[in-house]
């Protein structure tokens, strides 16, 4: 029952990142955050499709190669998420060093995952779950590291706009804030079971990240369609 639950809710991740980036893009496909936002919501859906695949992976070899696609969203996801936070909130020329050394980063983790064991070492197969990554804990923590700082710097600089602001600029970062809560607090789980073999609870929530931060950036819109 839980591994039915663990793959309904990672395909709502997919469709609704897969969906509602679209429809963002298609709203203002000439907007900067909207582009990054498109982006991120890309790289999410890369990580969901990637992860049912693995665990429903008939072998070994096919796991492996799946966990790649994985990896490409879950590399992507804070250095998009850190850059579209930053230009959301009109930041993104102060802390521009920081986001290119993001993307530098990404880049280097993206190779190492590609053509080294430095991160990933192979394949495990975890009873009533599927297969899963078996990493190595060293280049883990390593990668570890760069997730989570980009990750909470970004929401730090939520909680502190969210102080300064005030009306429907407030209530917009309040879901975003609360969208980040649901994916990374979901999403971080899956590294717990990586390092200890938990169960990963927490995956069943991330669906809910897509739909909150879009709801909180057309929020204006929808109010003012609910109203007439």
């Amino acid at each position: 029952m839980r591994h039915l639950l663990i793959e309904i809710s990672t395909a709502l991740t997919a469709i609704f990142s897969f969906s509602l980036g679209m429809f963002s893009l298609a709203r203002k496909y000439r907007s900067k955050v909207i582009i990054l936002w498109f982006l991120t919501t890309m790289a999410v859906t890369t990580w969901s499709v990637g992860y049912l695949l693995t665990l429903n992976s008939s072998n070994d070899a096919i796991a492996s190669l799946c966990i790649k696609i994985v990896y490409l969203g879950a590399v992507l996801i804070p250095i998009l998420f850190f850059h579209f936070i930053t230009t959301f909130l009109f930041i993104d020329r102060k802390y521009k060093p920081v986001i290119v050394i993001g993307y530098i980063l990404s880049i280097i983790f993206l190779l190492l995952i590609g053509f080294t064991n430095f991160i990933i070492s192979g394949v495990v197969y975890m009873q009533n779950f599927g297969r899963y990554e078996e990493v190595e804990p060293f280049g883990f923590k390593v990668f570890l590291v760069y997730f989570l700082f980009f990750t909470f710097f970004g929401f730090y600089f939520l909680l502190r706009s969210y102080k300064l602001n005030g009306g429907v600029r407030r209530r917009q970062i309040f879901y975003v804030i609360l969208a980040s809560i649901f994916g990374f607090v979901g999403g971080i789980s899956n590294f717990v079971t990586d390092l200890t073999g938990v169960y990963p609870y927490g995956q069943m929530i991330v669906w809910l990240y897509p739909v909150f931060i879009t709801y909180g950036i057309f929020m204006d819109e929808i109010q003012i369609k609910i109203k007439f």
